[in-house]
């Protein structure tokens, strides 16, 4: 019997719980983070907190989560706009600017970390519409939980210590709408999920070992609302899914894609099931994988060079993920409204700088995915909002730049 199949006949979360103790490291020497700082102003070297009209909630027109949910695009207040995270290359710290537009309507610093040791996955545990944060030391294997409430903690606990050979993942296994925790070993190829409800684990289940050439993504496959784990051997292109549902899964084979080949997750044809662009560099062929449980229907789409790299946003708002190329080597910007497997229209955007990096979200809560520009070098970072394949452009204000030593996703 799998070690996930013993753990559905547990009845309380301990026998749960003590089905992981290969997972967890009960070590009693935690040097636990000073919090006391969280949520206190930004740094006397960031602009202070602005002025802040009204942050009720508005309903963002776009149905798709991977649009819209604030486990997927920071949204720290659950207005529907997409927010950033700073973090400082040099320092360490870390800042929450609350975005309307290309205008901030408050920042707040969340404390200084040793970068070297500690990173974070964007979440939601709670399943209130804001983002929170799951911050892992990937050297003691220390796990937080801060549940976000604005620019404020409204509330922090520490999880069980995990050994640093594992990675975390974000997804949400039992379709309640928190997130939830998979857990993956790339040098044992052990793998577990942690069920969490606020700052709770309340299932811990240690799964079948895979091979350690595979690697894991949280996917929908079948459009559910539970995530899905596909597998990718990027070496022999062997695929895989796992069906979840909660801790139980049905595993299935999918075709198997030459090495070459690489993927973007993404929903193109707006049904709510996870659907996979492949790119293949070497030769510059893109197509689509539409993906309804283990029926995939295939649909090529043109070729781009080496130089082009995609990102993945709704630039319509029809719900159906689209694809925007930028070229590093040419600062040369198109993008594909995507009909399924079906590239509906197609342009090419004002170029800009090749330096400049592209991060994608909804900064208006208009349904439609805007693009920030990051200049790395100068601050001057400018927003495009955009309708369909029109870009208008607006600046981030002088006041508001932030050094090279800034970093943002």
């Amino acid at each position: 019997m799998s070690a996930n199949q013993n753990s559905s006949s547990a009845s309380s979360f301990d026998i749960s719980l003590e089905k992981s103790k290969a997972l967890v490291n009960y070590s009693n020497d935690l040097q636990q983070l000073d919090f006391s700082s969280l949520g206190r102003s930004s740094s006397s070297d960031l602009t202070e907190t602005v002025s802040t009209p009204s942050l009720s909630a508005s309903a963002n027109p776009n149905p798709n989560p991977y649009i819209t949910s604030a486990a997927v695009t920071p949204d720290f207040n659950g207005d529907g706009k997409t927010d950033k995270v700073w973090v400082n290359s040099q320092t360490g710290e870390i800042v929450v600017r609350l975005m309307d537009g290309a205008n901030i309507i408050q920042q707040a610093s969340l404390g200084t970390y040793d970068l070297s040791s500690w990173n974070y996955n964007i979440a939601d545990f709670n399943g209130d519409n804001k983002t929170d944060f799951l911050l892992r030391n990937k050297t003691t294997g220390e796990n937080n939980i801060v549940l976000m409430d604005g620019t404020n903690v409204a509330s922090f606990a520490p999880l069980d210590k995990v050994d640093p050979t594992w990675t975390s993942s974000i997804g949400d296994f039992n379709g309640d709408r928190k997130t939830d925790i998979f857990w993956h070993n790339a040098t044992t190829g052990e793998n577990a999920v942690w069920q969490i409800d606020g700052t709770t684990v309340t299932s811990a289940t240690v799964l079948d070992t895979t091979s350690t050439s595979l690697t894991p993504a949280v996917v929908d496959f079948d459009g559910n609302g539970k995530s899905d784990i596909f597998w990718r051997d990027q070496t022999t292109g062997e695929n895989k899914v796992w069906f979840m549902d909660g801790p139980q899964k049905s595993e299935f084979s999918l075709q198997s894609q030459d090495a070459a080949w690489t993927y973007t997750l993404g929903d193109f044809n707006g049904d709510f099931s996870t659907d996979i662009l492949w790119r293949n560099a070497q030769t510059g062929e893109n197509k689509i994988w539409q993906v309804n449980g283990i029926i995939v229907t295939e649909g090529a789409l043109g070729a781009l060079d080496s130089n082009w790299t995609s990102k993945i946003g709704d630039f319509n708002g029809d719900g159906k993920t689209d694809v925007f190329w930028h070229n590093n080597a040419t600062g040369e910007n198109t993008a594909w409204l995507m009909d399924g497997t079906t590239v509906s229209s197609e342009a090419f955007l004002p170029s800009n700088s090749a330096s400049a990096t592209p991060s994608l979200g909804d900064y208006n809560g208009d349904g439609k995915t805007d693009v920030y520009w990051r200049d790395q070098t100068s601050g001057a970072d400018t927003l495009w909002t955009m309708d369909g394949t029109r870009a208008t452009e607006t600046p981030i204000a002088d006041e508001n730049k932030l050094g090279p030593e800034w970093y943002t996703a």
